[in-house]
């Protein structure tokens, strides 16, 4: 069975993606952030053309990388300190930005509807960038507001897997969200 059309993002997950010396992926714990709203990863893709005997000789494209946004309705606290380097101060309780904080890498699964079943997904080895937000004054109706956040999907360097789907009938479909599964090609 074959989805037509997707549509919707929910179960959203992230944890660290930590790669050891010899190339060995260990998937951190997947922390649930609530609240998804979209996530628009476009796949970064550039032609490389060879001339020879005044012709395009060898044409190419490169491609698995990622980038784009993601959207949620508001990144809690936890998710900043584990995965954005802001720290909880000691001496009042306020959450401070850290300028040039040093962020791990994570993963990133997340599930989308269909119109036949659902799909899940994970990416690996992602950047985050900063929050964006806008403050706006309440007017006659409440829009809340939502942030976003850069995300950049660099792809696992060994096997080269950037992103993984997963129907319902696939054995890791299940166990995504609990157990994420490093990338590998076997």
């Amino acid at each position: 069975m074959a989805n037509k059309v997707e549509f919707g993002i929910s179960n959203l997950y992230v944890g660290t993606y930590t790669v050891g010396t010899t190339g060995t992926v260990t998937m951190g714990t997947p922390y649930h952030q609530a609240g998804a709203i979209s996530f628009s990863p476009e796949e970064q893709s550039e032609a490389n053309n060879f001339y020879a005997d005044n012709v395009i000789y060898y044409s190419g494209y490169t491609g698995g990388t990622f980038e784009g946004d993601l959207e949620v309705a508001k990144f809690d606290d936890t998710f900043k300190t584990q995965f954005l380097g802001y720290i909880q101060k000691a001496s009042d309780g306020g959450l401070a930005v850290v300028k040039n904080a040093t962020k791990p890498k994570v993963f990133i699964a997340f599930q989308v509807e269909g119109d036949q079943e659902s799909r899940r997904c994970i990416m690996y080895n992602c950047s985050l960038g900063g929050i964006t937000r806008e403050y706006n004054t309440t007017e006659d109706t409440i829009e809340p507001a939502t942030e976003t956040i850069a995300v950049t999907v660099a792809g696992d360097n060994k096997t080269g897997i950037s992103m993984v789907s997963y129907n319902q009938t696939s054995s890791g479909y299940s166990t995504l969200f609990t157990n994420p599964p490093a990338p590998t090609t076997t």
